[in-house]
């Protein structure tokens, strides 16, 4: 019974939770339009500073990729932010691990910032959020978030392509429960592909899209944990039990 009522009032919060942040305020979006205007800008400085800073085969390993471009990357951003919004105030993290990459806090708003890199000859891969946390981490702390997409070419080393993109916009659709793209075992989003970026494709083109689609893919990883592994743990008395916690 402990189990049902935690459901019941996880389910409540959830959808409670989910009404009251739909809405953003005028202050908000009007910050966030700003923010996406300056992305040509902020592509082309991020590009510049790469072009100068990249060796012979600089980009030949992912590793190395990853950190390099973030540093480059970040200090790129703060100074487009910083003569945007006058008197802002930035952080950039000094933990590859630690998110966001960047943080703007700007009239009482927390705006975050990330660096993504993957190499051409792969569909992009990398993590962008767990199923399980997203909502409580990141889509409550944060006004909006936004992501840099870096592509490259892991055999000759050349920067391809920059993208600069509201979050749920860089996320993948999963066509087998109508959801957010994530990786099975642990629940980890993924992006949408490289053509989904070319094309400008988007499909979470609002919040309350966006979050129909992580309880989507939430649901159907729990149907999927419980049939193909739980299940087949279970004695027949366990099973009962478990059935008296929906009754």
């Amino acid at each position: 019974m402990k189990l049902l009522s935690w459901v019941r009032k996880y389910l409540r919060n959830w959808n409670r939770e989910k009404k009251n942040k739909m809405v953003k305020s005028k202050s908000e979006q009007e910050i966030i339009n700003k923010i996406m205007q300056l992305k040509p800008g902020i592509i082309k400085s991020i590009q510049k500073a790469i072009l100068n800073s990249v060796k012979d085969n600089f980009l030949n390993n992912y590793k190395i990729a990853w950190d390099q471009l973030q540093e480059i990357a970040t200090p790129e951003i703060k100074k487009i932010l910083q003569d945007s919004f006058k008197g802002c105030t930035i952080e950039i993290t000094k933990s590859k691990s630690t998110y966001p990459d960047l943080k703007m806090s700007f009239l009482g708003f927390d705006f975050a910032f990330d660096i993504k890199s993957n190499e051409s000859s792969k569909e992009p891969w990398y993590d962008i959020a767990r199923l399980d946390t997203i909502k409580k981490e990141r889509l409550d702390k944060y006004s909006e978030e936004f992501d840099v997409v870096i592509k490259y070419d892991s055999d000759t080393g050349e920067l391809l392509d920059i993208y600069f993109e509201i979050m749920r916009h860089t996320v993948g659709w999963n066509s087998k429960c109508k959801g957010v793209k994530f990786r099975p075992y642990d629940g980890k989003l993924r992006p949408k592909s490289w053509d989904d970026f070319r094309n400008g494709n988007i499909r979470w083109k609002t919040e309350d899209d966006f979050l129909k689609g992580i309880r989507n893919s939430q649901v159907y990883r729990w149907k999927i944990l419980i049939s193909e592994i739980l299940v087949k743990l279970l004695t027949k008395e366990e099973k009962e039990d478990f059935k008296k916690l929906f009754d």
